[in-house]
């Protein structure tokens, strides 16, 4: 299952017309691979580059809700820390 996602990276690169190479691939995937498995994957498009065709992404509403959720989450973390830093600087100006 790893493997087929590091080849949905590469597909997605591929139908943007760019040369699959390790930054990108990595740059491309919604959850961290070891490296040896993205190379892994690499290499297996480079010898044979029809492994790719027909590949389609299981269940991309379920990764969009959980990026959606991950950010809602650390969005709520930074309005909290800005409301935080406003009240101390309320607080230090008038001790000043």
């Amino acid at each position: 299952m790893s493997q087929q996602i590091v080849l949905l990276a590469i597909k997605s690169l591929v139908d943007d017309n760019k040369q699959p190479t390790l930054a990108l691939v990595k740059g491309r995937l919604s959850s961290r691979q070891p490296m040896p498995l993205v190379i892994e994957a690499i290499n297996a498009y480079k010898r044979d580059p029809s492994i790719i065709e027909g590949l389609t992404p299981a269940e991309p509403t379920i990764v969009a809700s959980t990026n959606t959720l991950s950010l809602e989450k650390r969005v709520a973390e930074l309005e909290s820390q800005v409301a935080f830093l406003l009240k101390r600087l309320t607080q230090l100006e008038a001790n000043h």
